[in-house]
């Protein structure tokens, strides 16, 4: 009876080693080529991927080891080399799924050492830094990448990064360098970042530099894409600095024109009314001069007081200091404004 059970205890573990072996334990090695079989034939290429396969239905956690080793006893011309690394994807994915995130990362690096031509190039390493901004590694490989190799598309993740990392100098330097070479219509961002920057520097010339670019290149409709209203703001902030430039160096005949320009895209601005207003009298056309600020005063916006306080002195000075018959001229500015 003793002997029954001892070789029932034999079998058992004969059957559990063999188990073992060919099951979730040591990994198996690739068929090989025998005599007379080319080693990068579809007859080894067959064998071997049907043991990958088996690879495969091990558990997960060990079926990475599984296929490192396997691949790496891979016979160099083997045919499977060629197909092997679309396996270890599949085990990445699993790992993503499972949310095996750090092995899921180790496995992603040892596939770039495995696999070069797996590996992204510089442009597509940097392009995917771009879409998940991650604005430092796109200023780290962009300005290696320019360097080198200097494009509009570069230069514009570069200037993008700069300006969401808030480093002006740079953010002004490429956003140059990609306008250069986009031009306004296709490189129209650029063009009203660097105005806007240059204006909030206090940089008049600068800002009207670009802001002329834009009036030029859009001045029948604004780009494609952009919203309406964003775009007129854009434009009546362009035609005021120019108005105001104008105002300031004593052209009031320019001044003018542009605070008209800058009325068709924001008409009910106040300011404007009133520095037509101001340029006017400053001509003594004290009619034209009234009329502006009568529709500046309508408004009832925070230079309204002012323009109603001028339109009240010039009136009083006409009518024998008498305000009668203003409310007709203020009624007649909201009409106008109200049509």
């Amino acid at each position: 009876m003793q002997k029954a059970i001892d070789r029932y205890f034999k079998v058992l573990i004969i059957f559990s080693f063999v188990w073992f072996v060919s099951g979730s334990g040591l990994a198996q090695d690739p068929t090989e080529a025998p005599e007379g079989i080319p080693v990068e034939s579809d007859w080894l290429y067959r064998k071997h991927y049907t043991e990958v396969q088996e690879i495969m239905k091990s558990p997960l956690l060990g079926r990475e080891e599984k296929l490192t080793n396997y691949h790496s006893k891979l016979h160099k011309k083997a045919k499977m080399r060629q197909n092997i690394a679309g396996f270890f994807g599949q085990i990445l994915s699993d790992y993503q799924k499972g949310g095996k995130t750090r092995e899921a990362e180790a496995l992603t690096a040892k596939m770039m050492e495995l696999f070069p031509h797996l590996r992204p190039s510089p442009e597509q390493e940097l392009q995917r830094a771009y879409q998940s901004k991650d604005y430092s590694k796109v200023i780290e490989l962009g300005e290696k990448l320019y360097a080198s190799k200097p494009t509009s598309s570069t230069a514009a993740m570069l200037a993008h990064s700069y300006i969401a990392t808030r480093n002006g100098s740079k953010a002004v330097d490429y956003s140059k360098k990609a306008l250069q070479t986009l031009g306004v219509k296709e490189g129209v961002y650029f063009a009203v970042w660097l105005a806007e920057y240059y204006a909030s520097q206090q940089d008049v010339s600068n800002a009207l530099h670009y802001y002329g670019r834009l009036t030029r290149t859009f001045s029948n409709a604004g780009p494609a894409g952009w919203d309406t209203i964003q775009w007129f703001q854009i434009m009546s902030s362009a035609h005021n600095l120019k108005a105001t430039d104008a105002y300031l160096k004593e052209d009031f005949k320019s001044a003018i024109e542009s605070y008209y320009e800058a009325l068709k895209y924001n008409p009910k601005n106040e300011q404007a009314y009133l520095f037509i207003g101001l340029s006017h009298w400053k001509q003594q056309e004290m009619d034209e001069a009234m009329g502006a600020f009568a529709m500046a005063s309508v408004l009832d916006q925070p230079g309204s007081a002012k323009a109603r306080g001028y339109l009240e002195q010039i009136y009083k000075a006409r009518n024998s200091d008498s305000l009668d018959g203003i409310d007709d001229l203020l009624n007649s500015a909201k009409e106008t404004l109200d049509q």
